[in-house]
């Protein structure tokens, strides 16, 4: 049973996880997380839990199925000869689609087909080999909502029901939309469930809008793309002291629609080839642990001050193409100067005398 609560101890206490794959939102794009989870598998980087959003819940329920190289060319083999299905394209303008009566431009039946064909035999949360949850939103109480047990696939559709694009999904009588709409990019959720080692596999400011407004139906749409992508930023300068986030560079976002899919492939090895080279600098500079924030200039390591929440430095982070890592830290002292963090401050051991480690009298710890 792949859940939080099978994170137990020798001596039956319950531990927070450690380390969290955290796969964001992003249509056609989430092929680039294909080579972000390839390039993490060939390093046997392998998390303690699972969170996703839209396609990246799609994702990341496949590889918590069968999380490691395996598992990943199974994903990969689906994406470049199953995603014709998922989100068939139109020759009708998309002014006009949107003009058009109904719920939603496609039916999720060819996404529906596409999940149940990835996860084979494995249709509920306890079947997966990992935990793993993904994130909808519920239109009626317009709240959040994180699913982590019961059925895979309705919870899979309903985190990638994209307004518009596909019809919401009801799962015990409410209407759930994309997750996307309030948390793209959950890494709060891994902050929440305890883990100090975040592995960020975003898709960088994707379906970004004109911004110039020539119409009132751009204007909507471009709010819409801020609400969705304002958030990542201010989780990002808002991780607390010792939580390291490590964001893999998606690399540029390539000019094409939302249901194009022909460059998928070209995809998987962009986002392969871009967090390879990022971990392998990565690796060489823990090997050396040395004590100087200097030492992680070369991708960009920020250290963020709790206090001061360097909201700037996020922000370009989010925005960024290269990727960064971040560790959120106190100031060391009162003058503004960000103490240097050493790479073995940031690692998966917990602090000595850490009381929330444990749940009380033993219990597990409810996610």
């Amino acid at each position: 049973m792949a859940n939080l609560r099978d994170l137990t101890r020798r001596d039956g206490t319950v531990r927070r996880p450690r380390i969290a794959f955290v796969l964001s939102g992003g249509g056609n794009l989430g092929a680039i997380q294909v080579g972000m989870l390839r390039a993490l598998a060939e390093r046997d980087v392998t998390p303690d839990v699972v969170l996703g959003c839209s396609i990246g819940a799609l994702n990341g329920a496949a590889y918590a199925a069968e999380p490691g190289p395996g598992g990943v060319a199974r994903l990969e083999d689906h994406w470049i000869h199953a995603t014709d299905t998922v989100m068939p394209s139109s020759r009708i303008p998309s002014a006009v689609q949107l003009l058009r009566k109904g719920a939603s431009l496609h039916s999720n039946d060819g996404l529906r087909g596409g999940v149940e064909q990835l996860l084979g035999s494995r249709r509920r949360f306890d079947d997966l080999a990992l935990p793993f949850q993904c994130v909808a939103v519920d239109v009626d109480r317009a709240v959040e909502r994180w699913f982590d047990e019961g059925e895979l696939v309705p919870s899979i559709l309903a985190s990638a029901a994209l307004p518009a694009v596909y019809p919401p999904v009801t799962i015990d009588g409410r209407r759930y939309v994309d997750g996307g709409v309030v948390d793209n990019v959950p890494i709060a959720r891994a902050v929440e469930l305890g883990c100090r080692t975040i592995y960020v596999l975003q898709l960088g400011p994707h379906g970004r809008p004109d911004v110039e407004i020539r119409r009132p139906l751009d204007g909507a749409l471009l709010a819409y793309w801020v609400a969705r992508n304002s958030r990542f930023a201010r989780d990002l300068a808002s991780l607390p002291a010792r939580v390291e986030a490590v964001v893999l560079p998606p690399g540029e976002r390539p000019d094409i629609r939302y249901d194009d899919f022909s460059r998928t492939e070209e995809l998987i090895h962009q986002g392969y080839e871009n967090s390879s080279r990022f971990l392998e600098a990565r690796s060489d500079q823990l090997d050396d642990r040395r004590r100087t924030t200097e030492l992680f200039a070369p991708i960009g390591r920020l250290v963020l001050s709790a206090r001061s929440r360097a909201v700037r430095r996020a922000e370009q982070v989010a925005e960024s193409p290269d990727g960064a890592i971040i560790t959120g830290a106190e100031l060391d002292e009162p003058t503004g100067e960000v103490a240097p963090v050493a790479p073995e401050d940031v690692s998966d051991t917990p602090p000595d005398a850490r009381s929330d480690d444990v749940a009380p009298e033993g219990r597990p710890l409810s996610p």
